[in-house]
């Protein structure tokens, strides 16, 4: 298996009021790493560029053990785990200074025609690269079911997509999705409880300067708390994203 391995220490900009990792943040660092590794094995943005191509993300589920602390230096690994139909499948796992797992997470990528914003087959480049990095079973799976979602979402906030929020595709990054999906949940809830488990489902793009509408769904299942998400245009006739959270009481809350 070809696998890039990084340490990183967990600065203060990467964390929260309580001084542990965001997931935004998160969903960041995996941009990093994944980038770095597809320059080694050249199947890079700029590479796939010239075909008129380019890597976007259609599906991503973490699991969390515990989020790691400001200053904490821990060690992220990643690699490409298969190819399913017309997607590109990576992992992720992040360990303590001492080894324990703190998290993992799997990835589904397409490769997208530039001018027509459609997926298509992947390239050679990428299914070679595939047939000799996987040699591990898959980190976990994707169970998301989109079509299963609630018709209600009870609580909504609005989000614009800024500059900042914009990447090299001249669209809204991924980790910004995530951004919007953790923040429709309230202050106060967020301060009482730490995430367990999130997958989310990238649908439709968002564009520069486009409002969006992140509602979530609130149910109680046993000692976690599950939150669905739906993240739509302005209109409200379009679907962003999908997503199901999971969430535990914080230690010391009430």
């Amino acid at each position: 298996m070809v696998k890039y391995t990084e340490e990183i220490n967990i600065r203060g900009h990467y964390t929260d009021l309580q001084g542990r990792l965001i997931v935004k943040s998160l969903c960041d660092l995996f941009n990093d790493v994944a980038n770095v590794q597809t320059y080694a094995l050249k199947v890079d943005v700029p590479r796939l560029n010239a075909q008129g191509l380019t890597w976007m993300l259609h599906k991503l589920h973490i699991l969390f053990n515990r989020m790691p602390g400001q200053g904490e230096n821990v060690i992220l690994e990643t690699w490409p785990s298969g190819i399913d139909r017309l997607f590109a499948i990576r992992d992720f796992r992040m360990l303590s200074g001492t080894g324990d797992v703190l998290l993992r997470a799997t990835s589904e990528w397409m490769v997208i025609d530039l001018n027509r914003r459609r997926p298509v087959r992947l390239p050679a480049c990428v299914t070679e690269t595939a047939a000799f990095c996987v040699d591990e079973p898959r980190e976990m799976a994707f169970e998301l079911d989109t079509k299963k979602m609630p018709e209600v979402f009870e609580s909504t906030r609005l989000f614009t997509a800024t500059y900042d929020n914009i990447d090299f595709n001249k669209h809204v990054t991924q980790a910004t999705y995530v951004r919007w999906v953790t923040n429709s949940l309230p202050y106060e809830f967020l301060k009482d409880h730490e995430i367990a488990e999130l997958e989310i489902v990238y649908e439709h793009e968002v564009l520069p300067d486009s409002t969006v509408c992140a509602g979530c769904h609130v149910e109680e299942e046993g000692e976690r708390v599950k939150v669905y998400h739906r993240v739509r245009n302005e209109e409200l006739d379009k679907t962003h994203c999908f997503a199901v959270s999971f969430w535990r009481k914080r230690e010391g809350s009430l």
